[in-house]
C-alpha cells in the first residue's frame, strides 16, 4: 500500500543518461557557471575526486614502467603515456564522461519554495547515491577516478567520470586505455552496426539498472512522455537512441555557453590589467609632465637668474676688431659658470624625460589600441551582457541587494529553460511521432 501511494505522488520520471565532454573544472567547481546557486555548492556530494594524472599512474603506471624496461633503444621508450593519448591521431579520449539525472527541473527541482530539499530530490539523490557507490563493482574496466553529484542546479544529477582500462595486449603495453575492448573484456558483445555495439549495449545496461532503482522507490520510468509498455521493443530502443541524440545536443549548448563565458571572463582580467596599467602610466605621465606648466614656471624662474647675470657683465672696447668683450667679477663669473653647469644639467634631464615621456605615450596608444580590440571583440562575439553583468557583480553589494538580484537571474533563467523545455519536448515527440 506504501509503495502505491508513493508512485501516486512522485509519479513517473525520465532517465537521463548523455554522454559528456568531461569539463572538470565545471564538475569540481573551480568554475563556476550562471545556472549554478552558489549558496547552494556546499550541498554538492564528492564520492572520488582524483586528479587525471594520478589516475593514469594507478590504471596503467606498472605496465609502462614494463614495456620501457623491455625496451633497448631509448627511442622506443614512453615517457607519458597521458600526453601520447592526448595527442593521439586515432581521436582517443584521455577519459569518457557520462551525466546520470532523474526526472526533469519541472517534476524533480532541488529546493521547494521554503528553500529545502523537496521529497522528488531526496528520492533521486538516494537512486543517483546508489548508483554512484556501485558504478565501479559494476564496471570493473571503467576506473572512476572523478565522481561528484551536483545540487546547485535546479536538478539533481551526477557526473562519471571514467577511464576505459583494456588487459592482455601481446605486443606494445599490456594495460591500455581503450574503451570498446574494455567493454568487451566486461562481457559485451563485439558492435555488429554502428546502433549495435559495445557503447549502446553498455548504456542500455545502466539504464535498466537505474530503472530497476527507481522502481524499488515507487518511480515509474517513462520515454519522451510515452509509458514504456506502450512501445515494442524495436520502438522503444529506436526512442532510446534519440532520446540519447536530443540530451547530447542539449549537453553540448551548455558546454558552448560555459565556453562562452569563461571566454569572457578571462576577457574582463585582461581588460582590468590594461586598465591598470593604463592608469599606471597616466599617473607616470602627469609626475613627469615637464613640457607644459613646469617648464613654463621653470621658464620664469631662470628669467630672473639671467637679468642678474647680464647686469654684472661690463662691456670692453676692442681695437683689434669689431666684435665685443665683456668683463665680468671673479664671483660673478663663478655664478655664471655654476648657472651654465645647472642649465646644462638642465637641459639633459629634460631631453631624459622627454624621450621617456614619449615611449609612455606610445605604450598608452597601445593599450588603448588592444583594450578597443578587446572590447570589439567582446561585441561581436554577444559576450558583453556577460561581460557587463560580471563588472556589475565587482561592485560592493548589501546582502539585500545580492538577494534580490539572484532571485530576479533566477527567474529569468526559469522561464528561459521552461520555454526551452516546451520547444524542445513538442520537437521531440514531433521526431518520435515521426520515427515511430
Amino acid at each position: 500500500m506504501n509503495r502505491r501511494k508513493k508512485v501516486k505522488r512522485l509519479g513517473a520520471k525520465t532517465i537521463s543518461f548523455p554522454k559528456g565532454k568531461g569539463h572538470l573544472t565545471h564538475n569540481n567547481r573551480e568554475f563556476i557557471s550562471n545556472n549554478v546557486v552558489p549558496e547552494r555548492t556546499a550541498w554538492n556530494r564528492i564520492y572520488i575526486q582524483e586528479s587525471l594524472e594520478q589516475a593514469y599512474e594507478k590504471c596503467f603506471g606498472q605496465a609502462l614502467m614494463e614495456y620501457n624496461a623491455g625496451q633497448k633503444r631509448q627511442d622506443r621508450r614512453k615517457e607519458n603515456y597521458l600526453k601520447e593519448i592526448e595527442n593521439s591521431g586515432n581521436k582517443e579520449k584521455t577519459f569518457y564522461e557520462n551525466i546520470v539525472q532523474i526526472g526533469k527541473k519541472d517534476d524533480t527541482p532541488v529546493v521547494g519554495a521554503d528553500g529545502k530539499l523537496t521529497e522528488e530530490a531526496k528520492a533521486a539523490i538516494e537512486i543517483l547515491e546508489q548508483y554512484a557507490k556501485t558504478f565501479q563493482e559494476r564496471n570493473p574496466n571503467l576506473y572512476l577516478f572523478n565522481c561528484v553529484m551536483h545540487l546547485d542546479e535546479a536538478t539533481p544529477y551526477l557526473h562519471i567520470d571514467y577511464i576505459p582500462v583494456a588487459n592482455g595486449y601481446k605486443t606494445g603495453m599490456k594495460t591500455r586505455n581503450s574503451l570498446t575492448k574494455a567493454l568487451q573484456q566486461m562481457g559485451f558483445a563485439k558492435a555488429v552496426s554502428k546502433k549495435e555495439n559495445e557503447t549502446v549495449a553498455w548504456q542500455q545496461r545502466e539504464r535498466a539498472y537505474l530503472t530497476e532503482l527507481c522502481q524499488e522507490k515507487g518511480i515509474d520510468v517513462e520515454v519522451l512522455g510515452i509509458q514504456r509498455d506502450n512501445l515494442t521493443l524495436p520502438e522503444y530502443k529506436a526512442a532510446m537512441r534519440k532520446v540519447e541524440k536530443l540530451e547530447h545536443q542539449a549537453v553540448e549548448i551548455e558546454e558552448n555557453n560555459q565556453r562562452l563565458v569563461e571566454q569572457a571572463e578571462k576577457l574582463v582580467d585582461q581588460i582590468a590589467k590594461l586598465d591598470e596599467k593604463e592608469k599606471d602610466n597616466k599617473n607616470v605621465l602627469k609626475k613627469y609632465d615637464l613640457r607644459a606648466d613646469t617648464l613654463k614656471t621653470i621658464a620664469k624662474e631662470t628669467e630672473k637668474d639671467t637679468k642678474k647675470l647680464k647686469s654684472a657683465a661690463i662691456p670692453v672696447s676692442n681695437i683689434f676688431g669689431s666684435e665685443e668683450y665683456v668683463k665680468v667679477k671673479k664671483s660673478d663669473w663663478e655664478k655664471i659658470i655654476d648657472a651654465f653647469g645647472r642649465a646644462v644639467s638642465r637641459n639633459k634631464l629634460l631631453e631624459k624625460y622627454e624621450k621617456k615621456i614619449v615611449a609612455l605615450e606610445k605604450k598608452v596608444s597601445d593599450v588603448n589600441g588592444l583594450l578597443d580590440k578587446m572590447k570589439q571583440f567582446i561585441s561581436t562575439r554577444g559576450l558583453g551582457e556577460a561581460f557587463a553583468e560580471f563588472v556589475k557583480s565587482l561592485e560592493p553589494k548589501t546582502m539585500k541587494e545580492r538577494l534580490t538580484e539572484k532571485q530576479k537571474v533566477v527567474k529569468k533563467q526559469t522561464q528561459q529553460k521552461s520555454m526551452h523545455t516546451q520547444e524542445h519536448g513538442t520537437l521531440r515527440k514531433h521526431n518520435i511521432s515521426t520515427e515511430l
